[in-house]
């Protein structure tokens, strides 16, 4: 049996056509054959979907998912604009979240893949409209507002579930013969290492350039913080790798910065780029610095991210 579900995983694990619930399933049957609720809580998981308590994984999470507004203002209707949650009224910001979890089974993410196009509310996006609503003068209103993506986006997260799979068990086949059964640490630690990881599936969002505006008030400005105060605190980073972070790790890390300098070099740097790579800086900050590195980066990430709330880019 043990000889026969490991050939099999392994055979199977690497055919796209095979359907990854069914690979999943057989994890299930691993997990209980040596003995690992970690393989098998990951799995059922999977299959049956998170709970609200649940930790998600970071390869179920889209930050910047686009938002589609339809408003009217005056005799003028204008629908499918396409704006990011830092273009919404500051205020509501606390009700749309910058990072989205998706924690529907596997099954569900399959079906939803297949879709061209999709197009969801949320009770944030609801209460993001009426405030924004309150805002405006008369003869405007928002009518309506949605997160819009395409279905390949979540092809591509059902790509890292698999990826995910064929790692564990490419692990667990290296250096187990296919006659042995993997023991429970060996498969406890496989999963812990690519599962835990901070495995980011990173997606890129276009979203309208500049500030939104229905009526003539909108407009962006940033107080306080500027380019010149971020740029000093990437100096920081730089000299924090150059110290504390090891030879095989320093090209990696130095960039992630040099990608951010090249963002903020841009006349109008736009906001999601930016956002996008200050969490590719703090995840390696978190992952391989020690606490000088670590220390650098927040600080840099988090005045980036003052900025991009305030709308200093666009």
């Amino acid at each position: 049996m043990t000889d026969t579900l490991l050939r099999s995983l392994r055979e199977r694990m690497l055919d796209e056509s095979e359907p990854l619930a069914g690979l999943l399933r057989k994890c299930l049957l691993l997990g209980a054959e040596t003995g690992s609720v970690t393989l098998r809580d990951w799995a059922r998981k999977e299959l049956n979907g998170y709970g609200d308590e649940d930790e998600v994984p970071e390869y179920r999470r889209l930050s910047g998912v686009p938002i589609s507004m339809n408003s009217i203002s005056g005799n003028t209707w204008a629908t499918g604009q396409t704006l990011s949650r830092f273009q919404l009224p500051q205020e509501a910001w606390e009700y749309v979240p910058e990072t989205m979890s998706f924690k529907q089974p596997v099954e569900e993410l399959e079906q939803m893949a297949g879709q061209k196009s999709l197009s969801f509310s949320s009770p944030g996006l609801s209460m993001a409209q009426t405030i924004w609503n309150r805002q405006l003068g008369p003869f405007q209103s928002v009518s309506g507002l949605s997160y819009t993506m395409t279905g390949s986006v979540v092809a591509g997260m059902l790509g890292q579930i698999r990826t995910q799979l064929v790692d564990i068990i490419a692990d667990l086949t290296a250096d187990t013969p296919m006659s042995e059964l993997p023991s429970k640490s060996q498969v406890d630690a496989a999963v812990s290492e690519h599962i835990g990881a901070s495995t980011v599936y990173n997606t890129t969002i276009n979203a309208a350039s500049g500030p939104v505006a229905i009526g003539t008030d909108a407009q962006a400005k940033a107080e306080g913080l500027n380019v010149e105060d971020v740029l000093r605190l990437l100096d920081a980073v730089q000299a924090a790798v150059a110290s504390e972070v090891e030879e095989a790790h320093q090209a990696e890390v130095l960039e992630a910065v040099a990608d951010l300098r090249v963002a903020l070099s841009k006349e109008t740097p736009e906001t999601g780029e930016v956002v996008r790579k200050v969490g590719r800086l703090r995840s390696l900050g978190t992952k391989i610095g020690g606490a000088s590195m670590m220390a650098a980066t927040e600080g840099a990430a988090s005045a980036l991210m003052e900025m991009a709330m305030s709308g200093a880019f666009g």
